[in-house]
């Protein structure tokens, strides 16, 4: 049972309980004090305690009625927060696999490119008299550029993915 339950009980019929009779308070020659439901028979110097009346029944209902009011707002408020924030949680991890779908396209993309780069063409050849041919320096310049673009993909998919 939650505390403010119990709290909320004892609120309401502790007065109820109280009103159960006369209370009165005595001290005695040591100082010490008592109280109870019934006057003592020797003991003059006992002090009658008047107890006000707690609240109406229908007071009490009042107040129970609007705990309870409070209660279904706060947990309609607390469903609406966790609705929306499973919402927002959805939205950020549809968005992260568009991301992450999109680099390893891009990675597949760059890594088909190198595949390509690598095949050396009649272009790539420079001809000498004799016979004799050697790569031109522009194929390297290309390979090279393609694995630097693998490496960026590679890197922005690895980011995206988290690791």
């Amino acid at each position: 049972m939650d505390i403010r339950t119990i709290l909320l009980a004892a609120c309401i019929f502790l007065p109820t309980w109280l009103q159960a009779g006369d209370v009165y308070r005595t001290v005695d020659a040591e100082g010490n004090v008592t109280y109870t439901d019934s006057p003592p028979a020797v003991d003059a110097s006992a002090e009658k305690i008047e107890i006000h009346p707690g609240p109406s029944e229908a007071s009490r209902l009042d107040t129970v009625r609007r705990n309870a009011a409070i209660t279904v707002r706060r947990n309609a408020a607390i469903r609406k927060a966790v609705e929306e924030a499973q919402a927002e949680r959805l939205e950020k991890e549809a968005a992260h696999d568009a991301r992450l779908s999109q680099a390893r396209k891009e990675l597949e993309e760059a890594e088909e490119n190198l595949k390509k780069s690598k095949e050396i063409g009649d272009d790539d050849r420079q001809y000498f008299t004799g016979g004799r041919s050697r790569i031109r320096p522009e194929y390297f310049d290309r390979l090279k550029e393609a694995e630097g673009k693998v490496e960026a993909a590679r890197k922005k998919y690895k980011e995206i993915r988290g690791y």
